[in-house]
């Protein structure tokens, strides 16, 4: 009770009489507490081996002081010179919502100046901007990455991600839509780091916690956003195939990382680029060593029942000397029970079928090349249309159903 009692009257006597300050002698020993628990974390965080990296201490501290928070002076944004007369004659909203669409940079740095930046208005910035260099330069693939590249947006979000916190969590992983459209800025701008480092954490957390197969997917779908974006706005096929099997080497060599995770992550990149590689053709242009380690990797990857037309795929694509050996004993095992298969391997099968009687024809092999056709026409006679002797006989039935009908009215 006496206990009770002290600290009641402590409290109230705290309210009453506040604690001086700090003496000179205690405000410098907690400065010096302080500064050891900052190095501390420093130290934990960025090791000093890699303090000339990507990853300094000086390049996150950099970022934050480029965070717009210590730039703005919260004034009302300015109007697109574009824009200024058609903007003062409409309400505040509507102001907003053009400045937004048409500034996206600017409005998204606003945004976080104003302490009201999150993921969706990085989404809706992101979009945008990816939409204004589009229209811009739809035709033209190098003027849309040089567009990507000088928007800076990639950048800005990246920093606002580190200075919100948002980095830490990684929680934005979880939203496939957010990273699809921030990873093709990134590229652009060559800032491949975040990505890698995402992607590094994502497997820590598999090994240490039970995430289940959804965060597997989201892992996946930004692996195969990186690939995507590698291709269309990087260094090209070559490039985006070297990362994934650098990627797969590492994940393989990595202990305790479930199976699951390895085939939820590489299986979509791999198809892709499999797909990828196919529809490119000569123009691939890939080394020999490269189409070898692709073609090796896949048991690794891929689900059993992909391995054997994926590998067919690949050795049918190669530039200098396609092998038709592995795609025929894949077609003529076939039967019709494969109908029924999930849409997206029935489209394998169909790029399968095709490539190979493109490359048989192209050897003159047109008995083969045959074979492989009506195996196509009977299984897969939804994808590539009726049998041009079966439509002629329909057609002809038509007409006489239509002849017959005529003459009876007559």
């Amino acid at each position: 009770m006496k206990q009770s009692l002290a600290l009641t009257w402590r409290f109230l006597s705290s309210k009453l009489h506040p604690p001086l300050p700090l003496s000179r002698r205690e405000s410098h020993k907690l400065l010096i507490l302080l500064h050891d628990s900052f190095n501390r974390n420093l130290d934990r965080e960025y090791p000093k081996a890699l303090a000339d990296s990507d990853h300094s201490p000086d390049d996150h501290i950099k970022s934050l002081l480029q965070s717009p928070l210590f730039g703005s002076n919260q004034a009302q944004h300015p109007s697109s010179p574009v824009m200024e007369s058609d903007l003062s004659c409409n309400p505040p909203l509507v102001r907003d919502i053009l400045f937004a669409v048409e500034q996206p940079v600017e409005h998204f740095k606003q945004q976080v100046a104003a302490g009201k930046a999150d993921i969706e208005s990085a989404k809706f910035a992101l979009n945008n901007q990816f939409k204004k260099n589009f229209d811009s330069a739809p035709l033209h693939l190098p003027d849309l990455e040089n567009g990507l590249k000088g928007s800076g947006i990639g950048s800005l979000v990246v920093n606002w991600l580190w200075s919100s916190g948002q980095n830490e969590r990684l929680d934005f992983i979880q939203d496939r839509v957010f990273t699809a459209r921030l990873i093709p800025f990134l590229v652009a701008e060559r800032r491949y780091k975040p990505v890698w480092d995402w992607l590094q954490r994502s497997y820590t957390i598999h090994r240490h916690r039970n995430v289940g197969p959804s965060f597997q997917k989201d892992t996946g779908s930004m692996f195969k956003s990186l690939l995507q974006s590698e291709v269309a706005y990087g260094e090209g096929l070559q490039s985006a195939i070297q990362m994934f099997l650098m990627n797969h080497k590492l994940m393989t060599l990595s202990s305790h990382l479930p199976i699951a995770v390895i085939i939820a992550t590489n299986a979509p990149a791999g198809a892709y680029l499999i797909r990828e590689f196919a529809s490119k053709g000569a123009s691939a242009n890939l080394e020999d060593a490269t189409i070898q380690d692709l073609v090796g990797s896949v048991e690794c990857w891929a689900p059993d029942r992909m391995i054997a037309p994926l590998k067919a795929l690949i050795e049918l694509s190669h530039p200098r000397s396609p092998k038709t050996s592995g795609a025929l004993q894949w077609i003529f095992a076939l039967d019709a029970s494969d109908g029924k298969m999930a849409k997206g391997h029935r489209s394998l099968n169909v790029s399968i079928c095709l490539k190979t009687v493109e490359v048989l024809l192209a050897q003159n092999s047109r008995k083969e090349a045959a074979r492989v056709s009506k195996v196509l026409k009977t299984l897969f006679a939804p994808e590539v249309g009726p049998d041009e002797e079966r439509r002629d006989s329909d057609e002809e039935e038509k007409f006489i159903s239509k002849s017959l009908n005529l003459l009876l009215s007559a």
